[in-house]
């Protein structure tokens, strides 16, 4: 398991509905993507960013690997309300570097399971309402880019053609390997 990274097709599909049973696979992708996210110094990390098809985000807003009581996992998370508004700066793991100016909602109101399967409802503002609003995103294949202003696209219109550059190289790379 491993990051994928701005523009792999994969982060624009849309993730599936993790099933009511959740098999051993997906419980063990879990450590893996806690690993994966704190490797990258993220607070949140979604299934599509690590090629898992599901609608499965991990987070931990301290970012701080230590502190494991703050890992949080959320199995099919869903916004009930958005109110409020917001504009600040995010970022994203899958697009290293950049950082943009995002208008969000200030509160949400979500719906997920845990691990476990228990269902929660709950409000959400600041920091972690911007999270799931973004792992949400990524569920839908919305990325930051998508939210991003003209002047803020075109003042990272560089690296974007960079990344998309390094990703057509890595493809063709992978094409004459398994040739």
């Amino acid at each position: 398991m491993e990051l994928v990274y701005y523009p792999d097709p994969r982060l624009r599909d849309r993730a599936r509905p993790v099933p009511a049973d959740i098999d051993a696979a997906l419980r063990e992708a879990v450590p893996a993507m806690f690993e994966i996210m704190y490797k990258a110094r993220g607070i949140g990390l979604a299934g599509p960013q690590v090629a898992l098809g599901w609608r499965l985000v991990v987070a931990n807003l301290s970012g701080d690997p230590k502190q494991k009581d703050q890992e949080q996992v959320f199995v099919n998370p869903e916004i009930l309300e958005k109110s409020g508004e917001i504009r600040e700066e995010e970022g994203c793991l899958s697009l290293p570097g950049m950082v943009a100016q995002i208008q969000r909602a200030e509160r949400v109101v979500v719906r997920y399971r845990t691990l476990d399967g228990q269902p929660i409802e709950r409000p959400a503002e600041g920091l972690e309402a911007k999270l799931f609003q973004h792992e949400i995103d990524h569920l839908d294949g919305i990325l930051i880019v998508d939210k991003m202003t003209p002047a803020d696209r075109k003042q990272w219109a560089g690296l974007l053609e960079e990344l998309e550059d390094d990703f057509e190289a890595s493809r063709k790379k992978a094409k004459r390997a398994r040739a």
